[in-house]
């Protein structure tokens, strides 16, 4: 057993690359975040029906059971479809959040965020008066898209600012203001409408905005209701009612904390420590794809024939036209070296600047073909070419 074991292990040293190495984090980067996603998803019944199918393929991968893996192959198309079609919006809004990310590294330090006590003392005011609000954070995912109509604004956050926004006399007020930093960026927003029936049951339709907006980005939005004078937020596809001041304080400030934490981690204390398990699980299903996709221990020679190329080929001197102009080369190299192999792109090249005049027999070897790495010549057919150089200019001189 021991001695099977260092076998295999030794095999596996001998044959792993670094590219391998790239290969498998690569693919880990690329779990791990696609792990993110569903976390944060709605649709996690989705993730375990996915994993449940890809233990399956494997498992019928490893046992060979042809029947099986065949029909899973030729599903993956139809199931990728049904994926794009299912994740639309979280695909787009994963690829907008990629898109935002140098923008969010460089602009950190010159955000600032509004007065906290000055916002919390406005909204429950409103609600004390039952006057009916809207109140938008924008965090690190852009809004655009989601917003309808709307006037810009730009104005500086204050507290005679979100009163007469929020006036039932003003043409604005059922609308949303989208607060961006210390500004009101816009105001007279419509918001898109939850499809969520069961969370808004028994509330208008500023809840239902307000929760739409928060399955559809990483905002947060505070409402006020008119009915009733309470306060609730909206954020992650939940909404949450907030009784107190100190409350709604406290959520105002994990919100920021989130968006704009005072003091950043350093990059390499983030990428190892942060969401380990979720790393070390991407880490672990790479490796295991690696090894039952990739890896492949035994040796096989395939044989192709390869051009020759003759070069630097004295001015004087033309080749016969009897000189051979291809060879026959074995391969030896596991299946997966083979895999990215173009034959056409290989030639055999032989130097001619040192022959003269006359008969030539030049020895081929390893150093007359550019192979890729782990590709090894296993047999040369002919191993030596036989030329004849004749005295005259070749054609197209």
């Amino acid at each position: 057993m021991i001695e099977t074991i260092v076998s295999f292990t030794d095999e596996l040293l001998r044959s792993f690359r670094l590219v391998d190495a790239i290969d498998i984090l690569l693919v880990s980067a690329f779990l791990y975040a696609t792990l993110v996603w569903f976390k944060k998803t709605t649709s996690k019944g989705v993730l375990i029906g996915m994993a449940a199918m890809a233990v399956v393929y494997f498992v019928a991968r490893g046992l060979d059971m042809y029947l099986t893996s065949l029909a899973f192959q030729a599903s993956f198309a139809v199931l990728l479809f049904g994926l794009v079609v299912v994740f639309q919006e979280d695909l787009r809004r994963f690829l907008e959040r990629v898109a935002s990310l140098r923008k969010i590294r460089f602009d950190r330090k010159r955000i600032d965020h509004v007065d906290f006590d000055v916002l919390v003392e406005s909204v429950f005011k409103m609600a004390d008066t039952k006057k009916g609000a809207l109140i938008v954070m924008k965090a690190k995912e852009p809004l655009s898209r989601h917003l309808n109509s709307g006037i810009c604004l730009n104005g500086h956050f204050s507290a005679p600012l979100i009163f007469s926004i929020f006036d039932s006399s003003t043409p604005g007020h059922d609308g949303a203001v989208v607060i961006e930093g210390n500004q009101v960026k816009q105001f007279a927003v419509h918001l898109p409408i939850s499809q969520n029936i069961e969370a808004v049951a028994g509330r208008g339709t500023r809840h239902s905005a307000a929760l739409g907006l928060s399955e559809r980005s990483d905002a947060m939005t505070i409402v006020v209701s008119e009915e009733r004078g309470a306060v609730s937020i909206a954020e992650a596809g939940m909404l949450t009612p907030m009784p107190t001041a100190a409350d709604l304080r406290q959520r105002l400030a994990d919100f920021q904390t989130a968006v704009l934490p005072e003091e950043e981690e350093p990059v390499l204390h983030r990428i190892l420590f942060e969401n380990v398990q979720l790393k070390l699980l991407s880490v672990l299903i790479a490796i295991v794809a690696w090894y039952s996709l990739a890896y492949d221990s035994s040796t096989v020679q395939r044989t192709f024939a390869f051009p020759i190329v003759y070069r630097n080929v004295a001015k004087n001197l033309s080749i016969d036209e009897r000189a051979p102009t291809e060879c026959r080369v074995t391969l030896s190299g596991s299946d997966r070296d083979f895999r990215f192999l173009d034959p056409a792109t290989i030639k055999i090249t032989l130097d001619l600047s040192e022959a003269t005049e006359g008969y030539q027999e030049i020895p081929l070897s390893e150093k007359n073909i550019r192979l890729p790495t782990n590709l090894k010549p296993y047999r040369i057919d002919p191993r030596t070419v036989r030329l004849m150089l004749q005295a005259g200019k070749r054609e197209g001189q």
